[in-house]
């Protein structure tokens, strides 16, 4: 599965505040880090702000940061809210509809919800430290929607 530019952002900025807990950190030093647009990491991280994956402190002194552990923060809620594709169902554009159509969009909705169920087993926090293994963060509970 491809994802948008916005949602791989999306990941790397939670990634980069996760890796520093409790710190302020300027939008240009993840641009820097990432060789990404300033401009383009402030649209992604209004949208973060809105979902209250991050927090936005202005003035001297302010940066994002993330609004809650990184353990708390799994890896198919962060991408059903920032890519598109994960908000709708899932199907091909056409103008008319032909007769295994409705066969092909169903076993595309089941891929979806395999791909967004494996996804549920992983925290922000699997990603920073790098436990390969899935279901849990640092504090070892399964993320269960």
């Amino acid at each position: 599965m491809m994802l948008t530019k916005h949602a791989d952002y999306s990941i790397r900025v939670l990634m980069y505040l996760g890796a520093r807990p409790g710190r302020k950190i300027p939008i240009t030093a993840v641009a820097e880090a990432y060789g990404i647009s300033r401009n383009h990491l402030m649209k992604v991280s209004q949208n973060l702000a809105r979902h209250r994956f991050i927090i936005g402190y202005r003035g001297k002194g302010g940066g994002i940061a993330l609004a809650r552990p990184a353990g708390a923060i799994r890896l198919d809620e962060v991408l059903e809210l920032v890519e598109p594709t994960f908000r709708r169902h899932v199907g091909t554009r056409g103008p008319q509809v032909q007769p295994g159509d409705k066969r092909f969009h169903a076993a595309l909705e089941v891929a979806r919800n395999a791909f967004i169920a494996a996804l549920s087993q992983y925290s922000l926090a699997d990603l920073i430290d790098g436990n390969a293994h899935g279901g849990g963060s640092r504090s070892g509970h399964r993320h269960d929607r």
